[in-house]
């Protein structure tokens, strides 16, 4: 904490932080995410006597660790050419006492938690669209062979050689990349997928839109489909207090599929103004849910190398909402309500 506040002092003047209002007098909040995939420590860089921060510092567990923010750093400066409203900005990266280290402006506001869903969901359902059509705009090339590779292909080979599969998790691998396939050669448009489209990374700003931070797994040229699904089933488990996976299925089921479900109208007005077909959606929605459950085995493999053992580590990932989720969007793919 005081190696942040040291270096902030002695860099006052490089990073010019009068520019970003940051007085000389600072104080500093730790925060340490416990989710099992959370790969960094965070520290809210507040005004002396200030409740609301104007920074965020953020650096990894491990000191080799520093890829992820190094990525989010790359996003974080990519995005400030104007597109980036709503997102914070990189004031510096560097190394500090041997670790990486990430300071972004902070967003105020309060979190768009599951109490304020629960208080006016159609508000907050529809600054989530608006933030993601603003996203997809504009396109950021289309599905080539390389950009397959690279968001479906790979990453299905590598959760296929690592996970000790079972009969049924093959079953599952196989039956997506089918639905996958549906993709190829369709001139589907890429888009910023930021990966993580949930509670704590939203924040209802002062300015009346939304704020989005964390940018770990973004990616410029993402999959489309990919945040829109995660967000609304986020709005899904918070409208329906679902806190057990056999609670947050039953809301996912509620929100997607049949004929008169409450998403419906969100994914319309997606597909549409993307220009995505029934089909599309339909193979983009299963791969949401894969493509979030590979990464989360590759984000707990790589956080927990050389210990534990990948019996334990698989029957957590089975036991994870997101891999019932996967299946559960196999299972029911074809109700998904679409127009």
């Amino acid at each position: 904490m005081n190696t942040v506040l040291t270096f902030l002092r002695d860099h006052r003047e490089r990073l010019a932080l009068a520019r970003w209002g940051v007085p000389e007098q600072l104080t500093a909040v730790l925060l340490t995410p416990r989710f099992q995939a959370s790969r960094h420590v965070i520290a809210m860089i507040l005004p002396a006597g200030k409740a609301e921060p104007v920074l965020v510092a953020k650096a990894p567990r491990l000191a080799h660790d520093g890829a992820a923010l190094t990525h989010e750093a790359e996003i974080l400066r990519a995005l400030q050419d104007g597109e980036g409203r709503g997102i914070p900005q990189v004031v510096a990266f560097a190394e500090v006492s041997g670790f990486p280290l990430l300071i972004e402006t902070a967003l105020n506001g309060p979190l768009m938690d599951r109490a304020a869903v629960r208080r006016n969901p159609t508000h907050c359902s529809e600054l989530g669209l608006r933030w993601l059509l603003s996203a997809a705009t504009p396109s950021r090339g289309e599905l080539d062979e390389v950009a397959w590779a690279r968001l479906i292909a790979e990453p299905a080979a590598a959760f296929a050689t690592s996970f000790p599969l079972t009969a049924q998790d093959e079953a599952a691998l196989n039956q997506t990349l089918e639905w996958a396939a549906h993709l190829r050669g369709s001139r589907l448009p890429l888009v910023l997928e930021h990966g993580d489209l949930s509670h704590p990374n939203l924040i209802l700003c002062r300015g009346g839109g939304l704020g989005v931070v964390d940018w770990e797994l973004a990616r410029l040229d993402g999959l489309p489909g990919h945040d829109l699904f995660f967000f609304l089933t986020y709005v899904a488990f918070a409208r329906q207090r679902a806190d057990e996976v056999s609670a947050q299925v039953a809301a996912f089921r509620a929100a997607f599929f049949g004929t008169e479900v409450w998403a419906a109208p969100y994914l319309a007005r997606y597909a549409s103004q993307l220009s995505l077909s029934a089909e599309q959606m339909r193979a983009l929605f299963v791969l949401c849910w894969a493509r979030y459950t590979w990464s989360l085995w590759e984000r707990v493999t790589r956080a927990e190398a050389g210990t534990g053992d990948d019996g334990e580590r698989a029957a957590w990932l089975r036991s994870n909402r997101y891999y019932w989720l996967w299946g559960e969007a196999l299972r029911n793919v074809q109700h998904l309500s679409l127009p």
